[in-house]
């Protein structure tokens, strides 16, 4: 006779179980199936043609604390299962590096310090961890990684702030694909900073677009974004400020956060690479 608690598992995905630590997840077929290239695993993006992919995709990451309350749990464990999908994210976009050179996720924003102390607090440590953990991977993929955002907010948990920077000084001759995390990060504080340091420059320094770019965080070596995905079915951007430059598209995902898989993903890279991108121009002589 079934027991109660293994009818409950039936009926609850590998996040829930490992959340509710309710049965034990038998990981030799999920590693087996993670050895497969992402490209058999979804064959779709071997119709993508080379000048269809997105150099740099943004992610913000909606609606973990609605999937928690979705669920009856509490808003925590939102958070900490979107965080495990970042970090399986950067694991099946590094699969793309010959094609998507940069990878970047929104982290908490300016305005996310708003929310209640414990809340941001937590938001911190989670942050920390999952770094943490997927550390040693970077070096192994040659992956450099860059925090864009402001650092004296991190003073608040100076452990994180040490991480953040000893991970970007290990990986900074790194040539592989860029990882890069928004952390107190928004478009207008960004305006104001750069502002700042312009009127420290020397005034025979001419403002060339190199100039403006050099004065942003992660000096100037993150592009505005190709690709910005949302998820959780909000269609909106916030204030990411020139991660969204003149060039940038737009993919909303209807899932909340913690329930994304890469095939959510995939689908937003295959919707990318079939849109006409004009860039301003008309794509023929007589083109409407």
């Amino acid at each position: 006779m079934t027991s109660p608690e293994n009818r409950h598992a039936r009926n609850m995905d590998a996040g829930d179980m490992l959340i509710h630590g309710v049965g034990i997840l038998d990981l030799s077929d999920h590693k087996e199936i993670k050895q497969r290239s992402i490209f058999d695993r979804f064959s779709e993006l071997k119709k993508i043609p080379e000048d269809g992919w997105p150099q740099n995709v943004f992610i913000i990451p909606d609606g973990n604390g609605r999937w928690a309350q979705a669920k009856k749990l509490a808003t925590h464990l939102g958070h900490k299962k979107g965080a495990e999908v970042i970090a399986q994210a950067f694991r099946d976009f590094s699969e793309l590096s010959e094609h998507i050179p940069f990878v970047g996720v929104w982290g908490f924003s300016i305005d996310n310090l708003k929310r209640p102390e414990h809340e941001v607090n937590y938001l911190m440590g989670l942050f920390e961890s999952t770094l943490e953990s997927i550390r040693p991977e970077l070096r192994e993929r040659n992956n450099k990684f860059i925090q864009i955002g402001r650092r004296d907010i991190l003073e608040r948990r100076p452990s994180l702030k040490d991480l953040i920077e000893n991970t970007e000084k290990e990986t900074q001759y790194n040539t592989g694909q860029v990882l890069y995390a928004a952390l107190g990060f928004g478009g207008e504080d960004q305006e104001l900073r750069m502002m700042e340091k312009a009127r420290h420059l020397s005034p025979e320094v001419e403002l060339t677009p190199e100039i403006v770019a050099s004065l942003r965080d992660g000096e100037g070596l993150v592009p505005s974004a190709d690709l910005i995905i949302r998820t959780s079915g909000e269609h909106r951007i916030s204030d990411v400020g020139w991660l969204s430059g003149r060039n940038t598209e737009l993919d909303f995902i209807d899932t909340f956060f913690p329930g994304v898989k890469m095939k959510d993903f995939v689908g937003s890279l295959v919707r990318f690479s079939k849109r006409e991108r004009r860039m301003g121009a008309r794509p023929s002589a007589n083109g409407v």
